[in-house]
């Protein structure tokens, strides 16, 4: 089994959560950038110049080290066809479904649908991980789906000039859910990886390995549009890449070293709220009653859906 670096020191408990919130404070916002970055990037091409940069700093970072190297190589050797899983949904499958819901749907219901990825990652364990469920947390998926239904129909996730709930709105809000389904199935089957190699390889090998297909969105235009982007197109793209992949992996990885990985879950729930509030202080997009009494209801519902098992993980840990 890789063992994790011993260079890196470990953060204290009370810095690891104020991290986390800041790494939440950036992640929120992240859905305004891809929001201004779809005005002139198709989705495929938006993925391939978030994630090509990406790609090239972690492959530094894996080659830099002798023992990254040693590591990444095991991988490569016996788990290339699940290394190769992790790349097509957790690179390309999410980004692709986000980018193209977050064109017709506002930042903060796009940040609320990210947060079925728990819901998705349950029902996936039950069939593939033989997971048994208590009554509490199948009572909080039905919860969690009620109030997404409330969001969708009522709580005017499309865009601003629509008043109403309308076919393409329910489209663009699937699509969107299909993000946090691809993330599901990124962690079921990253699950045996991340247990016998250390979570920064498994994580920026995938990395690597899931730019490499993003290279078929290479069009035409892609060079000129590069090329001829503004200071605020480029200010997205380095927000995304700099900020949201490569320093939110970093934060995330070593807050998980300082905390038990349901107390790091736990700030997820961060996301809808802060999106929303940013949206509505940047943009000035409204927050109707209904989005918030949706959200309420989704995020309570996923309180119970995780509450058993971050009880029994907090005994586990004391």
């Amino acid at each position: 089994m890789a063992s994790r670096g011993g260079s890196e020191k470990g953060l204290s408990p009370l810095l690891a959560k104020m991290l986390l919130v800041l790494l939440f404070v950036i992640w929120s916002n992240s859905f305004t950038a891809i929001k201004h970055l779809r005005t002139i990037f198709p989705p495929m091409e938006l993925v391939l110049a978030r994630f090509l940069p990406v790609s090239v700093f972690c492959l530094v970072y894996l080659l830099v080290s002798g023992e990254r190297r040693r590591e990444s190589a095991a991988l490569l050797k016996n788990a290339w066809l699940k290394l190769a899983g992790l790349g097509l949904f957790g690179v390309v499958g999410y980004n692709y479904f986000l980018y193209v819901g977050q064109s017709e749907i506002k930042p903060g219901a796009a940040a609320l649908l990210t947060t079925l990825a728990p819901i998705f990652t349950l029902l996936l364990a039950v069939p593939l991980l033989k997971e048994r469920v208590p009554v509490r947390r199948t009572l909080g998926i039905l919860i969690a789906f009620a109030g997404l239904y409330i969001v969708v129909a009522w709580g005017r996730v499309g865009l601003g000039r629509v008043t109403g709930i309308a076919n393409a709105d329910i489209r663009y809000a699937l699509i969107t859910a299909l993000a946090p389904l691809s993330w599901a199935i990124y962690t079921i089957i990253g699950k045996d990886l991340v247990k016998r190699y250390s979570a920064v390889t498994v994580t920026y090998l995938s990395l690597v390995i899931g730019a490499v297909p993003l290279l078929a969105a290479w069009g035409p235009h892609f060079p000129a549009t590069v090329a001829t982007m503004g200071w605020t197109y480029w200010a997205a793209l380095a927000y995304l890449s700099i900020f949201c992949t490569i320093i939110g992996f970093w934060i995330w990885i070593m807050a998980l070293e300082a905390l038990p990985a349901t107390s790091v879950a736990s700030f997820v729930y961060l996301n809808p709220p802060l999106a929303a509030l940013f949206g509505w202080m940047l943009f000035d997009e409204e927050i109707t009653a209904m989005f918030i009494a949706g959200s309420a209801v989704v995020l309570f519902g996923l309180y119970l859906a995780q509450r058993p098992e971050m009880e029994a993980n907090s005994r586990k840990n004391r």
